[in-house]
C-alpha cells in the first residue's frame, strides 16, 4: 500500500515544488506525453501484452458501464438540483472522468506491476476516447456544441498506436529489439512525465481556488468514493476477477482528470470551479487510494 504511493506523492511533489519555484510552461510537456510517450506506452503495451481478448473486453465493457451509471447519476442529482446547463456540465464532467492517465497508470504499475499497467492502458484508451468525445461535448456545448470532438479523436497518435499494435498482434508480427527497446523506453517515460505533469497543474490551480471549496464535497464523494463502489459492483456482474478486478476498481476510484481543467479554461466552463474539484479530489485520494490499496489486499 505505502509503496504504491509513496513514490507518487514524492514526484507529483517535486512537480508542485518545481512550478512553486519557477514558471514552468506545460503546453510542451503535455504534448511531449501525449503525442510520443503515451503512444509508445500504448504501442508496446497492447503487442507485448499478456492480456487476451477475452481478458481485455470485460474491461472495456466495465468502463463503459460505469461511465453511463455516473452519468445516470449525473443527470439525476442535476435534476433534483435543478442545474442549469453549465453547473450540470460542471457537475457531469468533474463525476464523470477520472485521471486514469497522470494517476491511474502509475498506482496501478506501482501496485500490481506490469499486468497492472496493461490494465490501465486499455482503461486510459477507452477513457480518453469518450473525454474526446463526451466531456469535449459538455464543455464546449454552451458555445454552441462538441462537432470538434470528432476530429479532436482523429488527430491524437494513441488511436493509431493502438491500431498498429493489434493488426501486428493478429498477424502475428513483432518488432526487432534495436526497434522494441527505444519504444518500450519512450514509453515507460510516461509515467514519471505524467507524475510531474500532474504536480505543475496542481501548483498552477491551486492560485485558482476561491469560494468554492463546498461545492466539491458531492463530486469528489462521487469520484473517490461511490465510482469505485460501483465498479465493484461491475466487476462481479461482469465475472472479472484477480489482479484485473483489483486494478479495475482502483482505477475506478481516482480523482478527477486534470484534462476538466485545462478543458474548462479553454472553453470558458466555470473554470475556478473545476480547478478546485481537480485539486482537492487529488489531495484527498493520497488517503483514499491508501484506504482503497488496502481493502484489495
Amino acid at each position: 500500500m505505502i509503496t504504491a504511493i509513496v513514490p507518487i506523492m514524492l514526484i507529483v511533489g517535486l512537480g508542485f515544488l518545481l512550478e512553486s519555484r519557477l514558471r514552468q510552461e506545460t503546453r510542451t510537456l503535455a504534448q511531449v506525453s501525449i503525442y510520443v510517450l503515451l503512444p509508445a506506452l500504448v504501442f508496446t503495451s497492447l503487442l507485448t501484452t499478456e492480456l487476451t481478448l477475452g481478458e481485455a473486453l470485460p474491461l472495456i465493457a466495465l468502463v463503459l458501464l460505469l461511465t453511463a451509471v455516473l452519468w445516470i447519476i449525473g443527470k439525476g442529482v442535476s435534476k433534483l438540483r435543478r442545474y442549469g446547463q453549465e453547473e450540470e456540465s460542471v457537475f457531469l464532467i468533474t463525476t464523470m472522468f477520472m485521471n486514469a492517465g497522470n494517476m491511474g497508470m502509475p498506482v496501478a504499475f506501482y501496485a500490481f506491476g506490469e499486468r497492472g499497467l496493461d490494465i490501465a492502458v486499455i482503461w486510459v484508451l477507452c477513457i480518453n476516447t469518450l473525454t474526446n468525445f463526451i466531456a469535449i461535448y459538455y464543455v464546449s456545448r454552451h458555445r454552441g456544441g462538441g462537432l470538434q470532438a470528432i476530429r479532436t479523436v482523429f488527430t491524437l497518435p494513441t488511436l493509431y498506436a493502438a491500431a498498429v499494435a493489434l493488426v501486428m498482434r493478429c498477424l502475428g508480427l513483432g518488432l526487432p529489439s534495436l526497434l522494441l527497446q527505444p519504444i518500450q523506453m519512450l514509453g515507460r517515460a510516461v509515467i514519471p512525465v505524467a507524475q510531474l505533469l500532474l504536480g505543475i497543474q496542481l501548483a498552477k490551480a491551486r492560485t485558482q481556488i476561491g469560494d468554492h471549496l463546498p461545492q466539491t464535497i458531492l463530486p469528489n464523494f462521487i469520484r473517490l468514493a461511490l465510482s469505485p463502489a460501483i465498479a465493484f459492483a461491475l466487476v462481479l456482474l461482469l465475472g472479472v476477477e484477480g489482479v484485473a478486478a483489483k486494478a479495475a476498481i482502483l482505477l475506478a476510484g481516482m480523482p478527477t482528470a486534470v484534462n476538466m481543467a485545462i478543458y474548462a479554461t479553454e472553453f470558458e466552463l466555470r473554470p475556478r470551479r473545476i480547478a478546485t474539484v481537480v485539486f482537492t479530489s487529488t489531495l484527498a485520494s493520497f488517503v483514499t487510494l491508501s484506504a482503497l490499496l488496502f481493502l484489495l489486499g
